[in-house]
């Protein structure tokens, strides 16, 4: 199935929506971040569609995704000892 342009940008701007909402979590899981993997290549892959290059606003949200699966491998460890 070919989707449109318009149908591309939809999928973008919710996965947007998606991985900011998840760069400002709390609280997350070393499991979420399978899904915010996911999330991410997912984006990657529609701007690739679309044939443009991914915005710097994508790639600036990795800073506090890391941040946070950091704190969650920590508090992981650290519950296992």
């Amino acid at each position: 199935m070919v989707r449109t342009e318009k149908e591309i940008r939809d999928k973008i701007k919710d996965s947007m929506k998606a991985l900011e909402d998840f760069a400002g979590t709390k609280e997350a899981t070393p499991e979420d971040f399978f899904t915010v993997a996911r999330q991410a290549t997912y984006l990657t892959a529609l701007y690739w569609a679309l044939g443009e290059d991914v915005p710097k606003a994508v790639t600036a949200l990795a800073v506090p995704i890391i941040k946070r699966m950091s704190e969650a491998h920590a508090k992981s460890v650290k519950a296992k000892k």
